[in-house]
């Protein structure tokens, strides 16, 4: 009897198990790109210069794993793999490398009880809103996410963001960033990058706007500025140039602001309108002076959808780097998601695990600051059926003052896109879909830049950078 009271209760917990799975319900998405690159000058634009392989293929797969209990509840798991066949164990003969998986997305997604507000807790994507991808921030985060519709007309979205937390105190295991123990007790604190913001999405018939503030406190310990080069220093990552007088970086916690809008004008509908506007500063204290970075970015589309294509004109204006020794007319960005182009911001047909062709020799912004621009989009041209193709051109021009290009003794160039310097890019993109969601593309890159800074700091002209693609792309 003890015995059969036994089974009978393993059964009844199993049941409740499969149960309690069952009412769960996985749903998965995400896409796979394979393709081949041929290329030349495609990082540094100096045919004189061995690019080392003009030919690659790569991959890279993002998969999405919703799990859902209910309509107002679910988790996201979001993971990513990149590869470059035959570099590394990961993608050579075997293919059996490990750590290769990165988690791009793991957050929790729910409604409260009989109400529209809206909680996202986790890692995941967090984007300030934009017209062309935001320059001051727009990435993958550890974040808090709360959204709620006030009424039909108008909501409210509030958030909160660390970008890093060193984390470090006087037990833990040595470590050190540019020559610095940070485990040293005066490093055991304001080690930190927090960034929360606000925005208010205003919806009316034809038009919508939405205006949005952030604010972000830096902590003097948490690597921001740091001197990478001469005259130049980073924000885990991101540059900014300075002077020598503000050497050799921050002395107290520093903060950065951006206030911004993002519109969009439907009501002549096919020929629409979108715009950003957005204005930001930067403060920090130095040893032997303060630092002040202010400036502002615009961008313009306008579109109008014909049968056969959709045409957009485009511009963007951002102020760039000013002469001055302690301050700098620069938007200050913290995680950007801007783009235009392949080599202008880094945009493409295909996933790509690289940020922009052009920044490493030119300093053509990646963020959208420091230049403006202006192009024409020619999109979803269609003759044949299941084929279309698309042609970007672009122009571009730096805005920052060229003194800052150098450092202070104006022989090293700090590769800063100024005033004096442009470039003009091609982009033909064409695709055919094999299945509903199969799409074999072809890209077409050219880009032609022109420097005096650039030809007098390496005694030779840019070369013109060209690349061509060839692959598949499946979203499922």
């Amino acid at each position: 009897m003890k015995r059969f009271a036994l089974v009978a209760l393993l059964a009844a917990m199993l049941f409740g198990v499969a149960t309690t799975v069952s009412a769960t319900e996985l749903k998965v998405k995400g896409n796979l790109d394979v393709y081949g690159m041929w290329s030349a000058n495609l990082m540094d634009h100096d045919s004189d210069v061995a690019d080392g392989d003009n030919y690659m293929t790569t991959q890279r797969m993002r998969t999405y794993f919703t799990y859902v209990a209910n309509e107002n509840l679910k988790a996201v798991l979001g993971l990513e793999i990149d590869n470059v066949w035959g570099d590394g164990t990961a993608a050579d003969w075997g293919t059996d490398g490990k750590g290769n998986i990165e988690v791009k997305h793991a957050y929790i997604d729910f409604n409260f009880p009989d109400t529209a507000i809206n909680v996202k807790a986790g890692l995941q994507y967090v984007a300030l809103p934009s017209v062309f991808g935001n320059p001051v921030f727009e990435d993958d985060a550890a974040a808090l996410v709360v959204s709620a519709p006030i009424n039909d007309m108008f909501g409210l979205t509030v958030g909160y963001t660390r970008g890093v937390d060193k984390n470090y105190n006087t037990s833990s295991v040595s470590s050190s960033f540019n020559g610095t123990d940070w485990n040293d007790a005066a490093f055991s604190d304001k080690d930190d990058i927090d960034m929360a913001f606000l925005a208010a999405p205003i919806t009316l018939d034809g038009f919508s706007v939405t205006p949005y503030f952030g604010y972000a406190w830096i902590g003097q310990n948490s690597g921001y500025g740091n001197e990478v080069d001469s005259g130049s220093y980073e924000i885990d990552g991101v540059k900014v140039s300075v002077s020598e007088t503000t050497k050799p970086g921050w002395t107290d916690d520093a903060t950065v602001w951006v206030l911004g809008a993002n519109a969009e004008l439907t009501m002549f509908d096919p020929l629409t309108f979108a715009a950003d506007l957005i204005y930001g500063e930067l403060d920090a204290e130095a040893e032997n002076d303060d630092y002040t970075s202010k400036g502002w970015y615009a961008a313009l589309a306008a579109s109008y959808k014909m049968d056969m294509l959709t045409a957009t004109l485009f511009t963007t204006y951002a102020t760039g780097a000013d002469e001055d020794a302690d301050k700098d007319n620069n938007l200050p960005t913290l995680a950007e998601g801007w783009g235009l182009t392949p080599y202008i911001g880094g945009v493409r047909a295909f996933s790509t695990t690289y940020d922009s062709f052009a920044t490493d020799a030119l300093g053509v912004g990646s963020d959208g600051t420091g230049l403006w621009t202006v192009g024409l989009v020619l999109d979803d041209i269609t003759f044949v059926e299941k084929l279309t193709h698309k042609l970007v051109i672009a122009y571009a021009r730096g805005t920052g003052d060229d003194s800052k290009a150098f450092d202070e003794t104006g022989d090293t160039y700090n590769n800063l896109f100024t005033k004096e310097d442009s470039a003009w890019e091609l982009y033909f993109v064409n695709k055919y879909m094999i299945y509903e969601n199969l799409a074999a593309i072809n890209e077409l890159g050219y880009f032609k830049g022109t420097s005096e800074l650039y030809e007098d700091a390496n005694d030779d002209d840019l070369d013109a950078s060209y690349f061509a693609t060839v692959g598949f792309s499946y979203k499922f």
